[in-house]
This record gives C-alpha cells, sequence and structure tokens, in this order.
C-alpha cells in the first residue's frame, strides 16, 4: 500500500470533525491533547498532518506528480486549507509518523497571517509603488529576501537594500508579505495596498 492508501485505509472507519483552518486545527490538537491524522483537499493536492499528543509531528502531502513527507510537505502548506481531524490510535500514528516526521515545528507558523501595521481597507482601484523598511529589534534588516504573495501565488520577490528599504509596483488589493529565512522558514504578514500608501514607507518590524 502506498502512504496515501496508509492513510485513507487508518482514517476510514473514523468520525472526523471539521472542517478547520490551519490555524483553528493547531489551537485545537494542542488544547485537547489529539492523536489522529488531519485531512485537506484543495483541487488535486491532499495533505495530511498526523498529531501526537496535540503536536505536528508528521506530514504527507500527495499530488499527481508524486508524494513528499515531512518538512518538505509542510512547506508546501498554502494557509487556504481547511482540514477534517480523524482521531487514531496513538501506537498506529506514532508508528506512520517516523516516515515522514516535521522536525522544524516553525514551518505551521508559516499559516499564522498577521496584520503589517497601518494597513486599512479602502475599497478603491488603481496601482502604484508600495514601499517598505524591514527592522529587527529597531535596526534595519539587509538582504532580507521578500516575496509579495496573492490568492497563494508568489507575484514578486527581491531583497532588502542596505537600509533594510525594499518596494514593489502593485494593485491595490490585499496581499500577503512573506518574509523568508535562511532555515526555510517563513513569516506571512497580511496587508491591503491602497492609495493611502503611496508615497509612504511601511515599517516592519519582524522581531
Amino acid at each position: 500500500m502506498t502512504s496515501k492508501e496508509i492513510l485513507e485505509h487508518l482514517i476510514a472507519d473514523s468520525q472526523g470533525v471539521g472542517p478547520f483552518p490551519l490555524q483553528a486545527l493547531l489551537d485545537m490538537a494542542k488544547k485537547k491533547v489529539l492523536f489522529g491524522v488531519a485531512k485537506a483537499v484543495l483541487k488535486d493536492q491532499n495533505w495530511y498532518i498526523l498529531f501526537s499528543e496535540g503536536e505536528p509531528d508528521g506530514a504527507v502531502f500527495h499530488d499527481e506528480k508524486g508524494t513528499l513527507f515531512g518538512n518538505k510537505a509542510a512547506y508546501l502548506l498554502k494557509g487556504a486549507e481547511q482540514f477534517n481531524f480523524y482521531p487514531a490510535n496513538p501506537q498506529v500514528i506514532e508508528r506512520i509518523t517516523q516516515g515522514c516526521r516535521v522536525f522544524d515545528k516553525n514551518i505551521f507558523n508559516r499559516g499564522m497571517a498577521r496584520d503589517i501595521p497601518q494597513m486599512k481597507r479602502i475599497g478603491e482601484t488603481g496601482a502604484g509603488v508600495f514601499a517598505m523598511k524591514v527592522e529587527k529589534g529597531g535596526r534595519p534588516v539587509a538582504g532580507q529576501r521578500i516575496s509579495i504573495r496573492k490568492g497563494g501565488q508568489i507575484i514578486a520577490n527581491d531583497f532588502t537594500s542596505a537600509e533594510g528599504k525594499i518596494s514593489f509596483r502593485l494593485l491595490y488589493g490585499r496581499y500577503e508579505c512573506v518574509v523568508h529565512s535562511q532555515d526555510l522558514s517563513t513569516k506571512v504578514y497580511e496587508f491591503e495596498f491602497h492609495a493611502g500608501l503611496l508615497n509612504q514607507v511601511v515599517t516592519l518590524d519582524i522581531t
């Protein structure tokens, strides 16, 4: 049996609960100290997160191209997934997790989108330059890779200057600012770009 078949067999006779967005799932599993499998389906993509004592210890990703395990599977989470949770025998979960263990739990924090300060929603159309200064502990961060994402797709990439500054030409609307770390973990901040931000520099502290 393939990994996907094993997981589907495991949850087939379990009464699932949900759906939950990723952060709500993580909070619930931790609060209730759950053992089991959470499954999400997005188009032809399938995610499975294995929980032991409330912690997301394992992950499997499957689509038509194949299967990924552990950190690689978790890294493909987009944040828009809706999970159903299926309780399972702790010993079974532990055995399966050995082959798909997630060693960097910070990967799951990518789904915790936070608002950049001073972002306000205004219903208008147009375009312009969104300028930002990236700081850490009050000091500018040079050479920091920043991506702008919309609808789960990265639409722009660049690195901050020596002064920690970076800019992107964008249409007005809602976006996600993705801050990439060298260990492949990321932080995600939601923001609304509107006319009130033209000729302004937004400060983002990534401490």
